[in-house]
């Protein structure tokens, strides 16, 4: 039987994921306001139709990259969730070990 075991810098890993979300939804953000404002270069139906092809496209990929900036973090919170919850039971298993006590309620 092969032993389960989870690094610690997991959980770090975990919180910098989020962080990243968090700061690529910001400039994803600030992004929208430049690229969604533009106007067209000339007063011609080809600029006019230019433009809004262009704040088209804009809009789905500033959508497409939120929900994958949403998921890395959704991905980071899991990490840090796993290391989390590895931590306590191996911190209860040490107790029941070192103290002979289990705190964890049986089921």
């Amino acid at each position: 039987m092969q032993s389960m075991t989870f690094h610690p810098v997991v959980a770090d890993i975990g919180d910098q994921m989020v962080n990243i979300g968090l700061d690529s939804l910001a400039a994803g953000s600030k992004a929208s306001m430049s690229v969604t404002s533009l106007i067209p270069a000339g007063a011609d139906e080809v600029s006019l139709q230019a433009v809004t092809a262009f704040h088209a496209d804009a809009a789905e990929l500033l959508a497409l990259h939120q929900a994958a900036q949403e998921e890395l973090m959704r991905t980071g919170q899991a990490l840090t969730q796993i290391a989390q919850t590895y931590a306590e039971v191996d911190e209860a298993a040490a107790n029941t070990l070192v103290f002979g006590f289990n705190p964890l309620p049986y089921h």
